[in-house]
């Protein structure tokens, strides 16, 4: 009797909370008026999301003097286009495209297809007021959680949830994405100062905070209901298709191994019973191409130890990888702390490794030196001073063959480049820190760059022949 009395409860409760969705979804849509597309711009402030100075701290806050995003709410495509007050890695000017599954950047030189970057550009369609109300309302699953929060699952796999204010106005946006270090990572956006723009109200101010630290801070100055918003996908966008990880090898020495084949590069080094890789970038599927080289490479001896030079989400974005490996994490003491919040937080949106097979994270945090050696190889890991680019950064050296792995402070350019007029100041202090820590460096292996290079090409940059 119980069981059916419940059972009754349950159905007639479910269609009266979607309903309550709908009433909701209605009443926001009048007050904030119907739109096929939009067009909005400003300027503020990015965040510079995984490149903070320490590991936990903010991200970086470069200042945008112009931000412009178009939107196709009907074709489900985006434009995004910010300037930047001064140059920026990836350069001063930079725009972020997706049209459905495809996405592509352009750049000087034409279109660029970036189709792993379809998915998140997608949601942030559905993260503006207009585009949760009608992501809701499309979705199906729309449902009241209380009182005027509504829920609704985008492209599968994100639960957004939307913040409906008393004068029925989208105040804030929140969803979970995947994160490659972090796994699940909260992305918030809220939206305040409505204004009234031909009878559709838009927002005068936008902040987005991923991670918990803001990477966008927008003052809105202009908004173009029913702007123009064709975004035809260029033909070298429609006919490509996802790259593939893929690992290039070159023997520095007797069992030490340059892997490269993409934007960013390890070092597989032998010892008598286990493997040690420097460098665990970008994501999983790097970091599973890397550990099947070294493991052809070095038949039936495990990774045991996986040293990361510093914490910047494109150079750590591949050590859940080696934690679920059971490998040991060397890293800059500072960073501890967060790699072990990381390591143990849930990864829902995209289960990798870690979630499939769960260790507990292990370290060797390193204040100023660390070195790893079984008798007959050695590794001698160091912290270096004076680098802007992060407050932790680490350099591997190996004596025996004088092969010192960095990252970020030098990244060789083509072969017979012309030396810059002026030494960038991050490739000096790593001139200055081989100096203080007296290493005798014959080949500079750099995470960045065409490949490893000697130090006499490396002076011959900084002007120091």
């Amino acid at each position: 009797m119980q069981r059916k009395l419940w059972l009754a409860l349950l159905a007639s409760t479910g269609p009266l909370l979607a309903q309550d969705a709908a009433a909701v979804l209605q009443a926001a849509e009048k007050a904030m008026g119907s739109v096929k597309s939009i067009r909005y711009s400003g300027s503020g402030i990015n965040g510079n999301f995984g490149q903070s100075l320490l590991a936990g701290k903010e991200w970086p806050r470069r200042e945008l003097t112009s931000y412009t995003r178009t939107i196709n709410y009907e074709l489900k495509s985006s434009s995004e286009e910010l300037v930047f007050a001064q140059p920026v890695f990836g350069g001063q000017r930079q725009n972020a495209e997706v049209h459905g599954d495809k996405a592509w950047t352009v750049g000087a030189n034409g279109p660029v297809p970036q189709l792993a970057a379809s998915d998140e550009r997608q949601l942030q369609i559905w993260l503006t007021p207009h585009g949760f109300l009608l992501g809701a309302k499309e979705s199906g699953n729309a449902t009241l959680k209380s009182g005027n929060l509504v829920a609704f699952t985008a492209l599968g796999r994100y639960k957004i949830e939307g913040m409906i204010d008393s004068q029925n106005l989208v105040a804030r946006v929140e969803t979970k994405v995947d994160n490659p270090l972090l796994g699940d990572t909260t992305l918030v956006t809220r939206f305040t100062d409505y204004k009234d723009y031909g009878g559709v109200k838009f927002p005068g101010k936008i902040l987005q905070t991923e991670g918990g630290f803001p990477v966008l801070d927008l003052t809105v100055t202009k908004v173009e209901p029913n702007a123009p918003a064709d975004l035809p996908v260029p033909s070298q966008v429609l006919t490509a298709t996802p790259p593939k990880a893929t690992v290039s090898t070159a023997k520095l020495a007797d069992g030490v191994w340059f892997l490269t084949g993409g934007s960013h590069h390890s070092l597989v080094v032998e010892f008598k019973k286990y493997i040690a890789v420097v460098e665990a970038p970008l994501n999983e599927e790097r970091s599973l191409a890397v550990l099947a080289e070294a493991k052809s490479l070095v038949y039936k001896k495990p990774v045991k130890y996986l040293i990361s030079t510093h914490h910047h989400f494109d150079h750590s974005g591949g050590l859940r990888t080696y934690v679920a490996e059971g490998a040991i994490i060397v890293t800059h003491a500072s960073n501890k702390s967060y790699y072990q919040a990381a390591f143990s937080a849930p990864a829902t949106v995209a289960p990798d490794s870690l979630v499939k097979n769960p260790q507990k994270a292990r370290f060797v945090g390193v204040k100023d030196k660390y070195v790893l050696s079984d008798g007959t190889r050695k590794i001698e890991v160091y912290a270096t001073h004076g680098d802007n680019h992060t407050d932790e950064l680490l350099v591997a050296y190996l004596p025996a063959s004088k092969i010192l792995v960095e990252a970020d402070s030098y990244s060789p350019g083509p072969p017979n480049a012309p030396p810059p007029s002026t030494p960038p100041p991050n490739a000096v202090a790593l001139y200055d820190n081989i100096q203080r820590l007296k290493l005798d460096v014959a080949t500079i292996a750099p995470i960045h760059g065409r490949g490893a290079v000697s130090m006499s090409e490396f002076l011959a940059f900084i002007g120091k022949h």
